[in-house]
């Protein structure tokens, strides 16, 4: 058992009465995965904490068409949620590997921003996500958000969270966020030396341009350099 019952009426209290039903998409395997046991007994323990919050379980071998649409492999597990709503796009986010520790937090902001349209951006942060998915649409472009973290970094909600946030509210941005002790294999690929670590790629037709910050940043700042990063590489 993951949660108390002291944790599951803080949850309550921190996520209120959930507007709409959701599901979280749990892909997992019996095989070859280190922790799929352990978060899809954390992700039932919340669904059943929360009336409104279905869980669906999938294997990426057996269920192969929805892991075809939600981009996902052969590293698990992998989360991500459906509902049904036109506005916001819930498969552009996937985390990779258990939400455990401080980034709890994150599964927990996925539901509230999607079940209750609760965002954690300002005004202005979301005008700025609008305005760089309008440039990515325009030049049939889309944008990764790969956001490396940890489960003891205190810090890495920050930037899991605004990018999830921004993938929901954008058609052609993507938020692939990894607990990297778990796939230590990318700390080699992307030279991850601390946490958080964000890298970004822009994609338009065959070529990739590639750029990345360390550490949490403010959203209006992480927005800004977002934006300048595709209007100088899609000039």
């Amino acid at each position: 058992m993951f949660l108390t019952e002291e944790d599951k009426i803080e949850i309550k209290n921190q996520l209120g009465e959930l507007e709409n039903e959701i599901e979280i998409l749990l892909f997992t395997s019996k095989l070859n995965c280190q922790y799929c046991n352990e978060t899809e007994q954390l992700i039932r323990e919340l669904s059943e904490t929360l009336d409104k919050v279905k869980i669906n379980v999938y294997n990426p071998v057996l269920d192969e068409e929805i892991s075809k649409e939600y981009g996902v492999g052969s590293e698990l597990p992998v989360i991500s949620a459906r509902v049904n709503d036109n506005q916001i796009n819930p498969a552009n986010a996937k985390f990779l590997g258990i939400p455990a520790g401080y980034e709890f937090t994150w599964i927990l902001s996925l539901i509230n921003m999607i079940s209750n349209k609760k965002y954690p951006l300002q005004a202005n942060s979301i005008s700025l996500v609008k305005q760089i998915d309008q440039i990515l649409e325009s030049n049939s472009a889309t944008l990764e958000l790969m956001v490396f973290v940890t489960p003891t970094c205190p810090y890495c909600p920050i930037m899991t969270i605004n990018s999830t946030a921004i993938a929901l509210l954008s058609k052609n941005i993507k938020a692939l966020l990894i607990e990297v002790s778990e796939f230590p294999h990318y700390a080699q690929i992307y030279s991850v030396m601390g946490v958080p670590k964000t890298v970004f790629k822009l994609y338009k037709n065959a070529s990739e341009k590639q750029d990345f910050i360390e550490g949490a940043m403010p959203e209006n700042k992480f927005l800004e350099r977002l934006l300048k990063f595709v209007e100088t590489n899609l000039k």
